[in-house]
């Protein structure tokens, strides 16, 4: 979910401590993999419990020595752009046949749990299925490195694999068209209901939004994310501002003085970037308790907004 950037995060704590090792349950003679007569799709194989697409890597039977890879399919998640500027999220299935690096490195053994210090960041691999010549499939399981993690050659040989896409499956929009077009998210965060959540709320910084020109996007907050730690919004409508009604609007919010409490919960927030995206937010809550908040260089600032102003905000697209 998007809070105060976009961007999606993912976990990378550097951080040096005791090697997390977990359980080697799946090393080679442990269980029979399960081999399946005939490849069908990414989403039915993943949707198929025998396929144990819900288990780690590390977890599974190994590749059984009488199968004889001849090609691969990789099934990967991603973000695909559509003509009309919003992004699906879509399943991409691609194939390949040059296997022999990746069969050699899922012939590896475990290695021996002995590293003293392991970094605790948890590499993954794209799931992926080996083909025989006659057309079976197995997901193999991965050994494990000397931290018990999966051993970096499998996920090398995955990532240098020759792969053309076969397919793609649509799974959801993450952006609609409009969103696309007013530059906004499809979802974000209110943050002034995620800051008001935690006491004290910020009240000493100053309150300084931004002269430069900026972008507006209205979101609707559901009842279910409301009064949450994080309220989630959807995009509603947006887009750029004129100089001169963000120069108004800027003027009404200024003389604003600290915020009330207020035990509501606001159905509908706006979210003000600078047009540049060089930093510097303001929330407002368009119904609720109508209270702003400037995330900037100096600390955020919490400030009492009112109807009159969310109703100039409504009016300005």
């Amino acid at each position: 979910m998007a809070g105060r950037t976009a961007a999606v995060a993912a976990l990378a704590l550097l951080l040096l401590a005791g090697c997390a090792r977990p359980a080697a349950v799946g090393g080679p003679g442990t269980a029979a993999a399960d081999v399946h007569d005939a490849w069908t799709s990414c989403a039915k194989a993943i949707d198929d419990p025998r396929s144990s697409a819900g288990a780690s890597a590390l977890e599974l039977p190994r590749l059984p020595a009488d199968f004889t890879p001849a090609g691969v399919v990789v099934c990967a998640m991603d973000l695909q752009t559509r003509a009309d500027g919003g992004q699906d999220e879509v399943m991409a299935e691609r194939h390949g046949s040059k296997v022999d690096g990746l069969t050699a490195a899922l012939r590896l053994p475990d290695k021996p749990l002995t590293a003293t210090a392991c970094d605790l960041d948890l590499p993954g691999v794209a799931w992926f299925a080996m083909i025989d010549a006659g057309g079976r499939w197995v997901r193999p399981g991965i050994a494990h490195d000397d931290c018990g993690k999966l051993r970096i050659e499998v996920r090398d040989a995955v990532e240098h694999l020759e792969l053309r896409t076969v397919a793609t499956t649509v799974l959801a929009e993450m952006k609609s068209a409009a969103a696309a077009k007013a530059g906004c998210e499809q979802q974000w965060s209110d943050m002034v209901g995620t800051v008001t959540s935690n006491e004290p709320a910020p009240q000493e910084h100053p309150f300084d939004p931004p002269k430069s020109d900026v972008r507006l996007c209205v979101y609707t907050v559901p009842a279910s994310e409301q009064g949450s730690a994080k309220p989630a919004g959807t995009f509603e409508r947006g887009g750029p501002l004129p100089a001169a009604t963000w120069t108004a609007l800027r003027s009404a919010m200024l003389p604003a003085g600290p915020a009330r409490p207020c035990p509501a919960h606001a159905s509908r927030f706006a979210l003000f970037r600078p047009a540049a995206d060089n930093g510097g937010e303001v929330y407002v809550e368009l119904d609720g308790c109508y209270r702003m908040l400037w995330f900037g260089p100096s600390g955020a600032a919490l400030r009492q907004g009112s109807a009159a102003i969310a109703d100039q905000i409504t009016k300005a697209l």
